[in-house]
């Protein structure tokens, strides 16, 4: 929860900070930096999870996204030709902290509990990443308003190194390092690549969850613009509005975790992402 804290904070603040610097132009660049990035470096990502403690990897990720945040507080006080590429580098700076962190989460969860039990327990994981979320997105956007930009990127980055400690608690479990000998980034990503391909289910499940995020990523693209412009708010309402969507997140986890309600969904997917679609349709309108 506390990790997701600053994922949340990491949606807010550089997209305000980046319309207020070039507009949805320079927010679509950031977006765009962080996906590219997060796409390119995600096969270095899982291959140094596999290589290293998944421990020394999570705090690695995460202090490479504190500094990421800081970056975000000199954008304010740089000249433009400067504040840009700052801009973007805070992007793939928190995108690879992510990858990192993301990875060696997922390798400890599976070093920690039974492989019987991991589908429930990652239901209840995910319901409190969703938590943290909406919080790091309702406070960013209340900091912003109260503190301006500046000042949220140095606290928000403050509280991700504050995070650190946290992981003491789990030093006494296995670290979850396992030999790789004879693979490289580039021969572990075709192993992955060969694997989705033989894996017709897992290849459609990756496939809809990238094209769920690039919607997720366009909804970021227009919502600062729409919220200053439409709606005359701030960050506040900016960051109430990101809120609002995690919250419906934890909601969407809270009813799938279910079994019941589960195995209906599950029989009526193409209808639920109808409705989806219909849904921002309607909304766009």
């Amino acid at each position: 929860m506390a990790s997701f804290f600053i994922v949340g904070v990491g949606i807010v603040l550089p997209a305000w900070i980046a319309f207020h610097a070039g507009g949805s132009s320079l927010v679509g660049l950031v977006l765009l930096s962080s996906s590219v990035a997060g796409f390119v470096l995600a096969p270095l990502s899982g291959y140094i999870v596999d290589r290293h403690s998944r421990l020394i990897v999570t705090a690695a990720g995460q202090a490479i996204r504190a500094s990421g945040l800081f970056m975000l507080a000199l954008v304010q006080v740089l000249p433009e030709g400067l504040s840009r590429p700052l801009l973007v580098l805070s992007a793939i700076l928190g995108a690879f902290g992510y990858a990192l962190l993301a990875g060696a989460m997922s390798g400890l969860l599976q070093s920690l509990i039974p492989e019987t039990e991991r589908m429930t327990f990652n239901m209840r994981l995910s319901f409190f990443n969703q938590a943290g979320l909406a919080m790091g997105t309702g406070v960013a956007g209340y900091a912003i308003d109260r503190l301006g930009s500046t000042m949220a990127a140095v606290l928000s980055a403050c509280i991700a190194l504050a995070i650190l400690p946290l992981l003491g608690m789990l030093t006494r479990t296995p670290s979850g390092r396992r030999s790789m000998k004879g693979l490289n980034p580039l021969s572990a990503s075709r192993e992955a690549f060969r694997y989705l391909l033989n894996e017709p289910q897992s290849l459609s499940a990756a496939v809809t969850v990238g094209l769920a995020f690039a919607v997720i990523q366009i909804t970021n693209l227009l919502l600062p613009g729409f919220v200053i412009h439409a709606l005359g708010g701030g960050s506040d309402l900016f960051g109430m509005l990101e809120m609002t969507a995690a919250i419906a997140g934890m909601t969407a986890l809270a009813v799938a975790g279910i079994p019941a309600l589960a195995r209906k969904m599950a029989r009526a997917t193409a209808t639920v992402l109808a409705g989806a679609a219909a849904s921002l349709i309607v909304l766009s309108l």
